[in-house]
């Protein structure tokens, strides 16, 4: 399998003294697990939906395989926020993006994180829920974090050790462990639902 993150710097993992991010950590369980995963994080700092919408079929074209089982996982929204992209500019880019991406491969979306600010979390709760209802209509996989991370203690722990935007190292794992669980993130890889 190979499988594609894409997104911004919480993407990336900014923040993560342990250079895994959330994706490292996904795609270690997976391998971990037994799956045979090429894996590739294609998150850039500072990336708006806008620059991810000009920049991500040209990545992913370089390190696509015809006839292998490809994945994409997209992470947008905090960049958004952070410079001020209107909010319908937002939604449309996640759509073209989301649209072209599931006629190529099953598609899995993961909503925006908290930040240390209350106003601006405020308003990428507000994102989530619109990206939330976009995945819905184009029949993408979506696992909203942002209520669940608001509620974490270790989450804000995380981002009050690093930045208030991105979390350290602990705060990466918490959103690991959190989309592990998740049945959407198991259903996308296939993996085996716990039953308790």
């Amino acid at each position: 399998m190979i499988t594609f993150f894409i997104g911004d710097s919480l993407t990336l993992g900014c923040g993560d003294a342990t250079g895994l991010g959330w994706p490292g950590r996904i795609a270690t369980a997976l391998m971990r697990g037994g799956q045979d995963l090429t894996w590739y994080n294609l998150g850039v700092r500072a990336n708006t939906t806008i620059k991810i919408l000009n920049r991500w079929r040209d990545e992913f074209a370089l390190r696509f395989l015809p006839g292998q089982n490809t994945r994409l996982i997209f992470s947008f929204g905090v960049a958004d926020i952070a410079n001020d992209v209107p909010t319908q500019t937002s939604f449309d880019n996640a759509e073209a993006i989301l649209s072209e991406a599931k006629g190529i491969g099953p598609t899995l979306f993961i909503g925006p994180t908290p930040v240390g600010d209350q106003d601006r979390t405020e308003r990428i709760t507000r994102l989530s829920m619109g990206f939330e209802s976009l995945c819905d209509r184009l029949g993408v996989p979506c696992v909203p974090v942002i209520q669940s991370l608001k509620d974490s203690a270790p989450y804000a722990s995380a981002l009050a050790a690093y930045d208030n935007v991105h979390p350290a190292a602990g705060g990466y794992e918490t959103l690991a462990e959190l989309l592990l669980k998740s049945d959407t993130v198991r259903n996308f890889f296939d993996l085996e639902n716990d039953n308790d």
